[in-house]
């Protein structure tokens, strides 16, 4: 037997009440010893133990109405076998939770699995009686609770049923199977049943991990969990998981190029696979894989030209098929007229046509008769002049062999760099690594990506110095190196650089060939990068300055340091956050998601600068952050979360492996009714227990009624029986 009101037993208590009633009423006569009534008393000695029974029957019959009105309100329930020959009444209170994942929207023909899932949940709350419970439940990224412990009505249920719609997002099985059991402990019924219509699929559910475990153990405790099966069977998929900006800048009149990462998840190979690149609504280039086996990935190489300057939408898109939303990715792009850059040159004294920063000026822009013309836009000025310079007015700032910075410059540079510019230092032999280390720093926080050290030079027979070695091909910048011919690369050396130890965050992109020493390293610093290449910018320590890696490296460089952080990809389902850029002076913004929905938001403060954050969006695309009418808007690109798009399912026998060790009924027959129905079980009595009170309570009336008037009729008698009994002592005496 179970309760569902267990609070309400301490009512059992009362029971007692009867009994200090009448243990108080022996305690209110005074007894006083007459002679006269000693004979009477001997009279009645055989009639006053009746009397006690009678009394104790009427004890119990109170207690025991007392005792069924307490455990009436407690709600109990008892096995169904039990309650039905008690007359017991069968409630049930459910919680139906659908997968809204958009895995669940592969349509292989006809029915979608999400279709499918509808038809099966429809199916299961048809079990329902009027005023049984229902919770009704989506589940995505996060779980949302469309209906919670509603009394069943057939036609509310269909209706909230027919509205559903699949979610772009990846199913969070731990958060959501948290908010199940909150719900199924709310439920106030005798059996308690737990729905999760799910496709069962292979990445999701194979491996169940010990935080979802314990919320399906906590389930099970307070009811019954079933999982339903709405898998198609079929798991053909191709989908686009990536889409970066692979080279190039962000510049008018730039040619970049975009990586489109396509994968074919399904157990058949994909022939002829076209992916479209469009750039403002246009169609920029479109290439056709020629076939793409089970299981493999394919890199799709794609070239577009920014035009005018200001934000851009950039999308590649692949023939539909059976997952529409994992087909299109999109990207956002900040187009700038000219990139400003300010080039620090420690050792000017050679010239502009000698000097430390000559290769670098020439890498930037090669034809300086037209400055004007060039996407870039350098600035070349001594050390000494940097304190005089508003960094905010430019993207990128170069420090080339400059031996010491005062402390004002440093802060400027750090909050330059935390607001989002892009910074890149190269060492010389002017440089003092300690000395350096000291100074760029403000407290604890190091500007640089690594602690300098002592100079290296190569080993006996290798005085033409180190090739440039690829340590992370997964970096933009090491991505481009690493598909250069290995010929090009190594004509590159490096005769000698400054040891580097480097810090947490940072990665080691470039390295010395044939040792562990670091060239090129970044480290992210608040919304910007850093950059540190522990050679020299001239041809003092190599011959890098002179090969072709150098224009690619310090351009990719520059483009790498300005993309913006507004231009990264957010996922449906995380919540907006949106680095304010300093010229924006604004605090109210407007967030306008694709479907042309407006959404208030303020700017706040955080780590010293700000941002704007709104809730979760709820579809891909492209959002935009108003903050001035007469102003361009900010552009982000919000894309589903690529796992999702794996949409291999387990097989019934996988499934059940998979689920054996957890307390969870599976349901994949094809009379899912029937398969309810068996399972369920208890019924609620508290109707029987208030009936039994209530017929308690009139016996024990009739019965005090009755031996009221029999004591009455004894009590009348008494006197004329203690007159003869006083009159017999008389003539006794």
């Amino acid at each position: 037997m179970g309760f569902l009101n267990d609070i309400m037993l301490w009512g059992l208590l009362g029971a007692a009440v009867p009994v200090l009633i009448h243990l108080l009423n022996r305690y209110r006569y005074r007894e006083i010893d007459w002679g006269a009534m000693e004979l009477l008393r001997r009279a009645m000695v055989v009639r006053s133990r009746r009397v006690r029974i009678e009394d104790l029957i009427l004890l119990l019959l109170r207690c025991l109405a007392v005792a069924l009105l307490a455990i009436a309100m407690s709600r109990p329930t008892i096995g169904a076998r039990g309650a039905r020959f008690f007359g017991g009444e069968s409630r049930v209170g459910m919680v139906i939770a659908l997968d809204g994942s958009y895995s669940m929207s592969h349509r292989p023909g006809v029915q979608a699995r999400f279709d499918a899932a509808v038809q099966k949940a429809r199916e299961i709350a048809r079990t329902l009686q009027p005023g049984d419970q229902l919770s009704l439940v989506l589940l995505g990224q996060r779980p949302r609770v469309l209906l919670r412990n509603v009394s069943f009505d057939q036609q509310r249920i269909d209706e909230r049923l027919n509205a559903l719609r699949v979610l772009p997002e990846r199913l969070n099985v731990e958060l959501c199977l948290e908010q199940l059991a909150t719900l199924i402990d709310e439920v106030r019924a005798p059996a308690k049943e737990c729905y999760v219509v799910s496709d069962a699929q292979d990445l999701t559910w194979r491996e169940v991990s010990e935080k979802a475990r314990k919320s399906i153990a906590q389930i099970a405790a307070a009811g019954r969990m079933y999982y339903v099966n709405a898998a198609s069977g079929s798991a053909e998929n191709v989908a686009i998981t990536d889409f970066q900006m692979t080279s190039g800048a962000t510049r008018a009149g730039s040619m970049v190029r975009y990586v489109a990462t396509v994968r074919n998840s399904g157990r058949r190979a994909v022939q002829n696979a076209a992916v479209t690149l469009t750039v403002g609504g246009k169609t920029a280039d479109r290439r056709v894989v020629d076939a793409i086996a089970p299981g493999q990935t394919t890199a799709v190489p794609l070239y577009a030209k920014f035009g005018s300057a200001g934000y851009v939408t950039v999308s590649a898109a692949l023939e539909r098929d059976a997952v529409a939303a994992d087909n299109v990715r999109y990207a956002a792009a900040d187009v700038r007229a000219q990139t400003r850059v300010l080039v620090v040159d420690g050792d000017p004294g050679r010239g502009e046509d000698g000097g430390e920063t000559y290769y670098v000026l020439r890498a930037l822009v090669p034809d300086a008769s037209k400055p004007e013309q060039a996407s870039l836009r350098p600035k070349r000025i001594a050390s000494v002049e940097l304190a005089l310079q508003r960094l905010e007015d430019y993207d990128v700032v170069v420090l080339a062999n400059v031996p010491d910075i005062r402390d004002a410059q440093v802060k400027a540079l750090h909050d330059y760099v935390r607001q989002g510019g892009g910074l890149i230092v190269f060492l010389g032999d002017k440089v003092n690594g300690r000395v350096l280390n000291m100074r760029l720093r403000v407290g604890e926080v190091p500007l640089l990506p690594a602690e300098v050290g002592e100079p290296l030079a190569p080993p006996r027979g290798q005085e033409a110095g180190w090739p440039l070695e690829v340590t992370d091909p997964h970096h933009p910048l090491g991505r481009f190196l690493a598909r250069l011919p290995r010929a090009v690369v190594e004509e590159a050396r490096v005769t000698r650089l400054l040891k580097a130890v480097p810090y947490e965050r940072a990665r080691t992109v470039l390295s010395a060939g044939g040792s562990d020493a670091p060239l090129l390293l970044e480290r992210p610093l608040g919304r910007g990068h850093v950059l540190l290449y522990t050679s020299s910018a001239d041809r003092d320590w190599g011959s890098v300055a002179i090969n072709p890696p150098w224009l690619i490296l310090l351009h990719e460089s520059v483009a790498y340091l300005t993309r913006r952080s507004h231009e990264r990809q957010f996922t449906v389902g995380e919540p907006l956050t949106v680095p304010v850029p300093a010229r924006i002076d604004a605090r109210q913004f407007t967030l306008l998601a694709p479907d042309g929905q407006a959404t208030p938001i303020q700017a706040s403060e955080a780590a010293g600068r700000r941002v704007a954050r709104c809730g979760p969006p709820e579809a891909a695309g492209f959002y935009r952050l108003q903050y001035d009418l007469k102003a361009e808007p900010m552009m982000m690109a919000v894309n589903v979360d690529p796992t999702e798009s794996d949409v291999r399912t387990l097989s019934p026998d996988a499934l059940a492996e998979a689920l054996a060790d957890l307390p969870v009924g599976v349901l994949a027959g094809r009379d899912l009714l029937a398969e309810v129905q068996q399972g369920r079980r208890g019924l609620e009595m508290w109707r029987t227990c208030m009936l039994a009170a209530l017929i308690v309570l009139v016996i024990e009336a009739l019965l005090a009624r009755w031996f009221s008037k029999r004591m009455s009729a004894e009590a009348a008698a008494a006197p004329q029986t203690a007159r003869d009994v006083l009159m017999a002592g008389r003539e006794a005496a």
